[in-house]
Formats: structure tokens, C-alpha cells, sequence
């Protein structure tokens, strides 16, 4: 699979919550699980808007 922030090869990538990208683990600025099956990820462009960030932290 292809990272859609830094265009590399790698063999999981997970969806940002806030860009729908699919980020491998060095693009993903934090995570968090909501319940036991969900998993909201944030990537390290959507970190450096505010607005994006406020959301997830109150998440």
C-alpha cells in the first residue's frame, strides 16, 4: 500500500478522520480509541490546523 501524505510503500495505513488520506504510522500525528472497534486517527497536516485539532482533542 501507498501513504497518501509521503507517497512511500509501506504495509498498513490507516484513514485520517479529518483529510480522508490514508497515512502510514510516520504521517499519523496521534490516535485514539473511542469504544472497543473504533479507531480515530489524525495526521500530522490536519494537527497543524487548530480547528481539526480542537475537534479531535474533544473527541
Amino acid at each position: 500500500m501507498i501513504c497518501e501524505r509521503c507517497s512511500k510503500e509501506t504495509h498498513a495505513v490507516e484513514q485520517c478522520e479529518y483529510c480522508n488520506k490514508k497515512v502510514c504510522v510516520q504521517c499519523e500525528k496521534s490516535a485514539k480509541k473511542l469504544s472497543r472497534t473504533k479507531r480515530i486517527v489524525i495526521c500530522k497536516d490536519c494537527w497543524s490546523d487548530m480547528k481539526k485539532r480542537k475537534v479531535f482533542k474533544a473527541a
